[in-house]
C-alpha cells in the first residue's frame, strides 16, 4: 500500500491532472503526468494513481491484481522517485497476464523516459 502522502486520491486532483497532464504511452499504460508542482516554494512529495477501467478485465479480482502490481513497482522506486509529479497510470489490456518481474522493470523504464527517476 502507497503512503497516504504519495496518493491521489480525490477526484478534482484526478481531473486536473487529466486537464493539465502530458500523456506518454508505454506498451503495458499510459501515464498522464503533471510535473514539477510547487506548492508555496517548497516542493511536494509526487503522487500517483491507478484507474484500471472494466474495458480491461470484467472481473475485479483481476483489476485489482493488476492495480496491487503496479503499486507495488511504485513503492519499490519510491525513494529515488523525484519530488513534484503527479502521475495517473491508465492501463491497457497488454498488462492482464503479466507477471510482477515485467510489470515493474516497465515502470521503472517509463519513469527514467519521463525523468521522473
Amino acid at each position: 500500500m502507497l503512503p497516504k502522502k504519495h496518493r491521489l486520491s480525490l477526484r478534482k486532483e484526478l481531473r486536473r491532472v487529466q486537464k493539465e497532464g502530458k500523456i506518454y504511452h508505454f506498451p503495458f499504460f499510459g501515464l498522464l503526468v503533471n510535473k514539477e508542482l510547487e506548492i508555496e516554494k517548497q516542493r511536494i512529495e509526487s503522487r500517483f494513481a491507478f484507474i484500471v477501467s472494466k474495458k480491461i478485465h470484467k472481473k475485479a479480482v483481476k483489476r485489482n491484481r493488476i492495480k496491487r502490481l503496479l503499486r507495488e513497482s511504485v513503492q519499490l522506486l519510491l525513494p529515488k522517485t523525484k519530488p513534484g509529479f503527479e502521475i495517473l497510470f491508465l492501463v491497457k489490456k497488454t498488462i492482464v497476464d503479466q507477471d510482477f518481474k515485467t510489470v515493474s522493470q516497465s515502470v521503472a523504464e517509463s519513469f527514467k523516459k519521463i525523468r521522473a527517476l
